[in-house]
């Protein structure tokens, strides 16, 4: 059973693509910021997407670009040489959506500003609050 997840955050690193007999793919790194009594806490996560969606970052991801993403989430831990235990939390993306404000979106090469989300994702079903 994998663990669904979304993060909104930015690219720390322009995407890494690769063409694939089966499928494309990209992977980069990912960033993702909360405030915590004052001060800034930042999580990263190594990002891996196939097909079309692999197309779509390799050509408009970038580092630095603003995103909402939503995929699999898998913890890998390890031990490193010196002895120190480390964490890499990486997903497996199957959608995302450019948050960028529309003025910076042509910037990045995303002057159409489509979304790929989930239909009616994260819309509240009659009365229900967001959340």
């Amino acid at each position: 059973m994998a663990s669904m997840i979304v993060l909104t955050g930015r690219f720390g690193s322009d995407p890494n693509f690769s063409q694939g007999e089966r499928s494309n793919r990209a992977s980069f790194r990912f960033a993702s910021s909360e405030w915590e009594q004052g001060e800034e806490h930042t999580d990263w996560y190594s990002i891996s997407c196939f097909g079309k969606l692999a197309d779509r970052i390799a050509n408009q991801g970038q580092k630095g670009k603003k995103a909402t993403l939503w995929g699999r989430l898998r913890i890998r831990k390890y031990t490193t040489k010196e002895g120190e235990e480390r964490v890499d939390p990486s997903v497996t993306a199957s959608h995302i959506e450019w948050t960028e404000p529309k003025e910076q979106a042509a910037k990045y090469g995303d002057a159409d500003y489509k979304s790929s989300a989930p239909k009616g994702y994260g819309q509240p079903a009659g009365d229900a609050p967001p959340f």
